[in-house]
C-alpha cells in the first residue's frame, strides 16, 4: 500500500511537471524535437521463448521510429538518447519507448547521458509477461540497425530477441510530425503494464497531452 502511495505521488509530480514543460514549450516537454522514420520489426531471433508473441514469432513488421535527444541539447553536447518505435498491428498499436542507459542489473534502470546514439537503450521501465518482469532493450549494429534484446530482472546477459531496420530518410516532407506514443496503454500483445509503472508513467503522459495538445505545437 506505502509502495503505490509513493508511485502515486511521484507520478502526480512528474505528470505536473511535464505538463508545465510542455505548455512552456508550446510541445513536448521531453525530447521536443526529432526525426520520424519507415523501420521494420523482425521477430522470433530468440533461443528462449517469452511467451510475447512479438518476440517468440517470426515475422518482419513495418513500424515506425523516432530518434531524438531528452532534453533537446545540440551535439555534441551529451543527452540522454532515445528511441520511440510504433507498431501498428491486428490487435492494436504497440508503443515501445528505449533511452540510452546501462545494461547492468541496477545500471539497466539508471538513465545515462551519452555524446552520440551509438550506446544501448532499454525500456528503463519492465512489461509484465506470462513468465514475470521483463525489459526490452536496443544494442547498435550500425547506424540505422539495432538487435533488439531482453532480460528479466535476474538476468546479467541480455539475450536477442529481433532486429530493428530503419530507412536513412524520414517519413514524409515534414520530419517529425505530431505523433503521440503511449507506452503505458500501447503495450505489445501478451504483455501489460504493471500498476506502480502505471502510477508512475502515467499522470506525466496525460498532463501533457492535456496541457499541451498537438495543435498549438511550434512547428
Amino acid at each position: 500500500m506505502a509502495g503505490r502511495v509513493v508511485a502515486a505521488a511521484g507520478g502526480w509530480a512528474l505528470g505536473v511537471a511535464f505538463g508545465a514543460a510542455g505548455r512552456l514549450r508550446r510541445g513536448k516537454p521531453l525530447h521536443p524535437r526529432g526525426v520520424v522514420h519507415p523501420a521494420t520489426f523482425v521477430g522470433g531471433a530468440g533461443a528462449r521463448p517469452r511467451a510475447v508473441p512479438l518476440l517468440d514469432e517470426r515475422h518482419e513488421t513495418p513500424c515506425v521510429v523516432r530518434v531524438s535527444r531528452a532534453a533537446g541539447l545540440p551535439a555534441p553536447l551529451p543527452d540522454i538518447h532515445g528511441l520511440a518505435l510504433r507498431l501498428d498491428l491486428p490487435q492494436g498499436q504497440v508503443d515501445l519507448l528505449f533511452a540510452t542507459t546501462g545494461t547492468g542489473r541496477v545500471t539497466r534502470y539508471v538513465l545515462r547521458p551519452r555524446r552520440s546514439a551509438r550506446h544501448p537503450m532499454t525500456t528503463l521501465m519492465p512489461l509484465r509477461t506470462p513468465q514475470g518482469a521483463l525489459q526490452l532493450g536496443l544494442a547498435p549494429v550500425r547506424p540505422g540497425e539495432w538487435q533488439v534484446t531482453a532480460a528479466t530482472p535476474r538476468d546479467r546477459r541480455w539475450m536477442p530477441v529481433g532486429r530493428l531496420v530503419a530507412g536513412s530518410g524520414p517519413v514524409g516532407p515534414d520530419p517529425d510530425p505530431p505523433i503521440r506514443f503511449d507506452p503505458v496503454r500501447n503495450v505489445p500483445p501478451g504483455t501489460a503494464t504493471y500498476r506502480w509503472v502505471r502510477l508512475v508513467r502515467d499522470p506525466a503522459y496525460v498532463m501533457a497531452r492535456r496541457w499541451s495538445p498537438a495543435r498549438v505545437w511550434r512547428t
